[in-house]
């Protein structure tokens, strides 16, 4: 008899301890969401702080008339604006959802970057960039009252407690789907946010350099039937089943778009090509094919030369390979036009390589047809060596200096030497005019495994 009772025993015992093993689990995982929660929630509050920050200087900026109250005030929006987007970035929220969001805190950053270059040169603010400044700060109100909004609801520890509970149950994939109440918030601000200003300063070699620039481009312009083949041919006739058009594009130049179907789709996916054809000169402008790209079967060298015979076969000659990101396991490389030896950074390509199986996934010559001309390029007033007295003699040069032009943050080009120096174990690259000496520019070498840039 005692035999028999001893199994009802050992599950007795086995539902006591799965029981109190259970509970454990149940208040770690909760200890676990609530740490998250304070987490969150500690963001949440930094942005708010971030983004009122923001809007009072920007307010103290449009009535300042020091120059040294000035650059305090540009540093600390530059500051808040990046800390904002930070911050936001780590919140569980749908990101591409409120992507104008992360956009106007980037360029507000950058913009103000700009605006403080042009008072430390002894210039003022001109009537554009007060208009600029005062929708940035109403921007930047609206999106603080919207967080605001949200006050209430985090303090009670409803936001994001949900949002952690929700992806950690079985209707994970139904859930998604819906909003959250921030994200809603979130969306219907950058709904309001259909214009904001242009003129922004986001890096000496990018895109946003071009705004406000007359294109250079010059040819007859191309008919649709033209640009449609034109499109067809970029990519490859063996790859494309079937063309429609878009609707038109926003860009600089005007262009025809094409949603382009490959033949050898993914079966249940369609994984469209999108190709810009410019209207005058039909040349291609922008293409884009959003593929998954599962794994990485050939090196960041090998991309580079496909990458560059591509261009080379399309009729960009002439074009150096500069810098390159691997993102997902895609590279993307920068290239900018050499003519007779010197560097055009102005006239730069940006072309994307599938590391699975080398295939072009993207390009975007945009900047290079607004901006490439045969430039009359004179002989430098210093040498080499002259500009490499310019120079600091805290670090070492151990190349000869590359003559360039680079674009300035205002719609104009530098001729300078490129110095590349080095100081203890990082790289510089440090851009001296060619005819004054000035220092104009200087950027440093990241290096990862993920590729090269210049910050």
């Amino acid at each position: 008899m005692k035999k028999r009772n001893i199994p009802i025993i050992l599950l007795a015992i086995a539902v006591v301890i799965t029981g109190a093993w259970g509970y454990w689990q149940y208040r770690d995982k909760n200890r676990y969401y609530t740490f998250l929660d304070n987490q969150f929630q500690r963001m949440f509050y930094d942005t708010i702080g971030n983004v009122e920050t923001i809007s009072t200087d920007i307010s103290k900026l449009l009535v300042s008339s020091q120059e040294k109250e000035n650059i305090v005030l540009y540093s600390n929006i530059l500051m808040n604006a990046y800390n904002a987007q930070g911050n936001l970035a780590q919140l569980p929220i749908k990101h591409r959802e409120i992507s104008k969001v992360e956009k106007f805190l980037n360029q507000l950053g950058d913009y103000t970057f700009a605006l403080s270059r042009k008072n430390l040169n002894g210039e003022e603010l001109n009537d554009k960039d007060i208009e600029n400044l005062e929708r940035f700060q109403s921007y930047a109100m609206d999106l603080g009252k919207d967080l605001h909004g949200l006050h209430d609801k985090a303090l009670k520890g409803s936001v994001w407690k949900g949002e952690l509970r929700r992806k950690g149950t079985k209707e994970l994939n139904e859930e998604a789907k819906k909003k959250s109440e921030i994200q809603t918030r979130l969306v219907k601000f950058q709904e309001r946010m259909v214009e904001y200003p242009e003129l922004i300063y986001d890096g000496p070699f990018s895109e946003h350099a071009i705004q406000g620039m007359k294109p250079r481009l010059k040819g007859e312009k191309a008919g649709e039937e033209e640009a449609r083949k034109r499109a067809v041919q970029f990519v490859g006739e063996y790859v494309v089943e079937k063309v429609s058009r878009s609707e038109e594009s926003k860009s600089r130049l005007s262009a025809y778009t094409f949603t382009l179907k490959p033949k050898n789709k993914e079966e249940g996916k369609e994984n469209p090509i999108y190709i810009d054809i410019s209207e005058i000169g039909g040349r291609p402008m922008l293409m884009l094919n959003n593929r998954k790209v599962e794994k990485a079967n050939i090196s960041a060298p090998q991309a580079v030369k496909i990458a560059s015979k591509f261009l080379e076969e399309k009729g960009f000659k002439n074009m150096k390979p500069t810098f390159n990101l691997k993102n997902d396991n895609v590279l993307v490389i920068n290239y900018v036009y050499m003519q007779d030896g010197v560097m055009m950074y102005p006239d730069l390509i940006k072309v994307k390589v599938a590391l699975d199986n080398g295939t072009i996934v993207g390009f975007d010559s945009t900047k290079f047809l607004i901006s490439n001309y045969s430039r009359g390029i004179k002989s430098p007033r210093l040498t080499p060596q002259e500009a490499r007295e310019k120079v600091s003699i805290r670090v070492e040069t151990t190349e000869e200096p590359r003559l360039c032009y680079i674009p300035t943050d205002y719609l104009k080009e530098i001729f300078c030497y490129e110095f590349e120096a080095q100081y203890k174990g990082d790289t510089f690259f440090i851009y001296i005019n060619a005819d004054t000496g000035a220092e104009e520019k200087i950027f440093k070498l990241i290096k990862s495994e993920n590729g090269i840039l210049m910050i």
